[in-house]
């Protein structure tokens, strides 16, 4: 609200006052300023009249118009300073406003010299001039009234017959060609004032037609148009042969050719286009244009936005269909289970099944969504479908196939069917592979599992307990590789490749070497070892030559695990011989037998030495004989 030291700097700009043929009143028009700025909002506007431009005597009593509305300056305030005061002298017009209710007047300067309009008022009183008439002679039509000269305002007469003089002054209420002033809206309007409608004509065809009714207003614009009388508050307003029925209230039709508005409607509304239809029973649906579009009964706030051949089918509230060509939203053929807020734009001959609420088609062609599939949504893309109850499931690209709840499936360009793996699934076929930006990373949560799958479950890699394990079939072998390509054969690193590493049911091979950690810092509970025992077992263990079932090519030699574990009872189990014991065994058995080989070496040598014992004996014997004659003869050689 201005203040009112503001309003002391209001100006007023090119008040018209206008005279009115009847009464003593007139309305005066102006527009008000603030600095310059022109003002809106509620102002009390007082008038008081003077017989000089500055100073002089008031004239006729002050006229205080409250709340005025001033709209962007512009105001209207109605006068009447009584009979009398215009008698053909000069009078000033002086304004004072203020904010409505509050404050004293701010005069507005300067004075407005009133223009000779309002002197019309003294042509109604006997000492006035009044214009000439002549004998009433017939009358030709009526056309509209104008000012004649100073004698008050007078519209131009019809023609008069050959003999008759001038017709009568035109009617002071006439309204002119060339627009008119000073009009009070209850007062002075265009139209009926009995129970016939307004029409307007141009080229004597009717354009317009306004039926007053009880509730409210019926328009009918262009041509051959059926409103009927039962539809309230409704209106065509151009175009031809549009249809608006019975108890389609509050209901418009702009334009356009053979579009219809069925019955029991509130607030339908075709904005144009060619044979658009909105079915009975509905509240609040609309069709901005395009052809042959519909929407069924018993919908509720649903919009077609152009387009042609699409549809909206029954029970459906605040469905959205966007252009495109043949699309349908099929809604529900139950009444009482509505589909709600389902959304088609664009594209062509994509559905929408009944009863899928939330549901979305964003373009593309020959994409479906079944029935009971809420939130569900393809993109765009070419004969991707969406299953009956898979709900909360997204499909996109070429003939993606959702046969799960919660499935996300996308195909690429390929001319076949993809189809998801099942409930709650991530579903990619990509023929040219599935790229990620450098810096990104992948997370699997912290849930044990097998997380990455490979031909079914057959394959993979997962999470234990305090474990990072990989998994391969029954017969299968992990293999490393160091280049090479993609082969089919087992454990072959392709063209170029060679194998750095090998793991299956025969062990392990690094290089075509076995090997195993053996560092004392990696030990515990020492125990010694009888290295003759283990000889013993190792003498009695059955050895033989064989092949792995899955290697036949290969020829090994060597005990059984059963018979290995069941001699030295070390390893996992009886299914397997670690090489760390083969290899101690080995190592032990050595030890053995290089024990007893000592022994037996010992035990000759003792032998040895007592046999040159004996041997020296024997010499130094025959030595003694030899010596004494005469006693070889008696002499005996002692038995060895």
């Amino acid at each position: 609200m201005k203040t009112l030291t503001s309003l002391l700097a209001l100006t007023l700009f090119g008040a018209v006052p206008v005279g009115l043929a009847q009464g003593t009143a007139f309305t005066y028009q102006g527009q008000l300023a603030d600095g310059g700025v022109a003002v809106t909002g509620s102002y009390d506007v007082r008038a008081i009249l003077y017989n000089a431009g500055i100073g002089g005597a008031q004239v006729g009593p002050i006229i205080t118009n409250l709340a005025v509305v001033v709209e962007r300056g512009c105001f209207t305030a109605p006068l009447d300073f009584g009979s009398g005061v215009f008698d053909g002298s000069r009078r000033w017009l002086e304004l004072a406003v203020r904010p409505s209710g509050s404050g004293a007047f701010t005069a507005l300067n300067p004075r407005q010299e009133l223009t000779p309009s309002p002197y019309a008022l003294y042509a109604l009183t006997p000492a006035g001039p009044k214009g000439d008439t002549g004998a009433p002679g017939p009358q030709g039509p009526a056309g509209p009234m104008g000012p004649k000269g100073d004698k008050g305002d007078k519209g131009d007469t019809g023609a008069t017959g050959p003999a008759g003089p001038q017709g009568p002054a035109g009617s002071a209420d006439a309204w002119g060609r060339t627009g008119n002033a000073g009009t009070n809206p209850s007062s002075n309007f265009l139209g009926t004032t009995d129970t016939q409608p307004l029409v307007l004509r141009a080229a004597n065809q009717q354009v317009l037609r306004l039926e007053a009714q009880v509730s409210g207003t019926r328009i009918i614009g262009g041509r051959a148009h059926s409103l009927d009388a039962g539809s309230t508050n409704s209106a065509i307003l151009s175009g031809r042969e549009n249809t608006i029925a019975a108890a389609a209230h509050d209901s418009v039709i702009a334009g356009g050719v053979d579009n219809v508005i069925a019955r029991d409607q509130r607030s339908a509304f075709i904005g144009g286009g060619a044979r658009n239809e909105i079915l009975m029973d509905n509240q609040h649906a609309i069709i901005v244009g395009g052809r042959d579009n519909r929407i069924g009964t018993n919908t509720v706030l649903s919009l077609v936005v152009g387009g042609g051949e699409n549809r909206i089918a029954n029970n459906v509230d605040g469905g959205l269909m966007v252009g495109g060509f043949r699309n349908d939203i099929l809604g529900s053929n139950n009444p009482n289970r509505r589909e709600i807020a389902p959304v088609l734009i664009g594209g062509s001959d994509n559905e929408i099944g009944r009863e899928s609420s939330w549901a979305v088609i964003l373009g593309g062609d020959n994409n479906r969504i079944g029935t009971n599939a809420a939130s569900a949504i393809i993109v765009g893309g070419t004969n991707n479908i969406v299953a009956d109850n898979a709900g909360h499931s997204f499909a996109a690209g070429r003939r993606s196939r959702v046969n799960h709840q919660g499935a996300f499936v996308f195909s690429d360009s390929q001319n076949a069917s993809f189809a998801s793996a099942g409930v709650n699934t991530f579903n990619v076929r990509a023929e040219g592979g599935i790229h990620v930006n450098g810096d990104s990373s992948m997370f699997f949560g912290s849930s044990v599992r097998q997380m990455i799958n490979l031909w079914s479950d057959r394959y993979g890699i997962g999470v234990q307990s305090s474990t990072h394990y990989f998994r391969t079939d029954a017969a299968g072998s992990f293999s490393w590789y160091r280049g090479g390509t993609h082969s089919n054969n087992a454990n072959s690193p392709g063209a170029g490749g060679v194998e750095m590493m090998r793991l299956n049911s025969g062990g392990l091979r690094v290089n075509g070497t076995f090997v195993s950690a053996s560092d004392r810092n990696l030990k515990e509970n020492f125990e010694p070892v009888n290295p003759r025992e283990v000889l013993d077992k190792v003498a009695s263990l059955p050895l033989s030559t064989w092949n792995y079932r899955a290697d036949p090519a290969a020829r090994h030699v060597g005990p059984m695990a059963q018979d290995f574990h069941a001699a030295f009872g070390v390893g996992p189990d009886d299914r397997h011989i670690a090489t760390v014991d083969a290899d101690g065994v080995a190592f032990a058995a050595i030890q053995g037998l290089n024990q007893k080989l000592e022994e037996q070496v010992q035990a000759q040598a003792q032998r040895i030495s007592q046999l040159e014992a004996e041997l020296n004996d024997l010499r130094r014997l025959v030595r003694q004989a030899l010596a004494t004659p005469g006693s070889a003869q008696a002499a005996t050689v002692p038995a060895p």
